[in-house]
């Protein structure tokens, strides 16, 4: 009896491991013609692509302020590490297996000796995408004169973005009806529908003509700063809020009607669970503080320690436009001076004791909609 309890743990712990474990990746040796893999031995020549990857979130992807306080609050993180540090070298240590799968996971793990802390900081760093067979591959074949092995690869593919962005976890997931990070798969789904951008179209779109290194010739090329959820002119250029409709009843009641059109190429929100779009409708005094408000969440609940759904998937399909409507709960209170409706898109929950560990620099959410109507004259 307890020898097969044994071998259903191992077994379990076995089938969860090849879950959540990273890919392999092989160590990053140096390349031949240069000092190293970090990003500041790419700088000197690529000065204007590095200053763009600094200010991504590919460069923030370990030092990010809100994925540290995440990180404090789980007890085992290696999963985390096939996106947020994604080289070998980049890993304090090196998990080989786990010795328990459930009600918690124990990873069994060993120092790992080729640890580079300062590797570690660049987060998805130039490597990451661009180190094949020992060669610094890019879009161009002909960088005959570069310090350093080169040669062409097209990585404007999905299957690049997915290896982050596609999570098809299949054991601990599968009380989910879709992977809990799926946003390949339904760029996929967006292709397959007639869609013709690709994640490189919107995420890293065309550059004005430059060198792509020092002493290179001028052509065109593509940014590396890689705009997305925390960038809000980005968002809102791509989800389209606009209120329809925002009066008082006839009972002095208040509603508002509210539509949201998705203009990306994948469910909005996609990827991380805590995102929302959310819709509220308030009454406002003078002062513009809240006296009565509504809201409408759009997002898909998970609880993400145990990957199970909280609730009904609510996230906007691709070019989907929908109508929201809301009411206050009541009529509206005798100090209304006016009502408002918003739409935020949150990427972190504010009332989430992560986030409440931040200082107010960290952004939290933008503001896509604020359409205010007064109730009594001016």
């Amino acid at each position: 009896m307890v020898a097969g309890i044994a071998i259903v743990h191992v077994g379990l712990a076995l089938a969860v491991y090849r879950d959540l474990a990273p890919p392999s990746l092989p160590k990053s040796e140096s390349i031949a013609g240069l000092s190293g893999v970090s990003a500041e031995v790419c700088r000197p020549c690529h000065a204007t692509i590095y200053a763009e990857w600094a200010r991504s979130g590919h460069a923030r992807a370990f030092v990010d302020p809100l994925y540290q306080r995440d990180l404090a609050h789980h007890d085992t993180t290696f999963a985390c590490e096939r996106c947020h540090t994604p080289l070998v070298e980049q890993r304090e240590s090196r998990v080989f297996g786990l010795a328990m799968a459930w009600p918690v996971i124990v990873p069994l793990a060993l120092a790992n000796t080729s640890f580079d802390p300062v590797l570690q900081r660049e987060g998805v760093t130039c490597v990451a995408c661009h180190l094949i067979e020992g060669e610094l591959r890019g879009p161009f074949d002909d960088a005959s004169a570069a310090p350093h092995p080169t040669g062409f690869a097209d990585l404007r593919t999905p299957e690049l973005c997915a290896r982050c962005h596609q999570l098809d976890f299949t054991i601990i997931g599968r009380k989910l009806d879709r992977p809990v990070l799926d946003t390949v798969a339904e760029w996929r789904a967006f292709a397959a529908s007639g869609g013709q951008e690709s994640c490189v179209d919107c995420h890293m779109p065309s550059a004005v003509a430059r060198a792509a290194a020092l002493e290179g010739p001028t052509r065109p090329g593509t940014r590396h700063d890689l705009p997305g959820p925390f960038d809000p002119a980005f968002v809102g250029a791509r989800v389209i809020a606009t209120a329809q409709s925002l009066a008082l009843t006839d009972g002095r009641g208040a509603r508002a009607i509210v539509e949201i059109e998705n203009r990306s190429g994948h469910r909005v929100p996609t990827a991380e669970p805590q995102r929302a779009l959310v819709v509220t409708l308030a009454a406002l005094d003078r002062e513009g503080l809240t006296l009565s408000s509504a809201e409408v969440r759009i997002a898909r609940p998970i609880d993400v320690p145990r990957l199970r759904p909280l609730g009904p998937d609510t996230t906007l399909g691709v070019g989907e436009r929908r109508e929201v409507a809301l009411a206050l709960p009541g009529p509206v209170p005798a100090a209304t001076a006016a009502l408002a409706v918003t739409v935020d898109f949150v990427m972190w929950d504010p009332s989430d004791p992560v986030l409440a560990e931040l200082d107010d620099r960290q952004p939290s959410r933008h503001r896509l909609l604020d359409h205010r109507v007064p109730t009594e004259p001016p």
